[in-house]
């Protein structure tokens, strides 16, 4: 038996997420104020945010634009804000974007 405490650390990244990599385009602005448009990879997405690498250093909560073709066919549009971000052996940046608002276009 599980106790509440026990519920209480159970992390939500367990939620349904889908892996990548498939490629996103992304919108933002650098640390130091640099706006940026490029396409990158994306690692994972799920109903909550989605997380990918990035050649640019972010500031937390960081307003950003994606756009990507889910696996399904169906794409998707979010704007949300940069909830953490990782510095990667290779350089990368991983940036963990948490969802504002989101729209989802069925596959044609």
């Amino acid at each position: 038996m599980i106790s509440i405490n026990q519920c209480k650390n159970i992390e939500q990244r367990e939620a349904f997420r889908l892996h990548g990599p498939f490629p996103v385009f992304v919108h933002g602005k650098t640390v130091d104020g640099n706006v940026f448009k490029m396409f990158t990879l994306l690692d994972n997405v799920s109903h909550g945010g989605l997380y990918l690498q990035l050649p640019y250093v972010l500031a937390i909560g960081t307003g950003l634009f994606a756009y990507t073709r889910l696996p399904s066919g169906a794409k998707l549009a979010a704007k949300g804000r940069v909830l953490r971000t990782e510095t990667k052996d290779d350089g990368l940046v991983g940036v963990a974007l948490g969802f504002k608002h989101t729209r989802v276009f069925a596959a044609a």
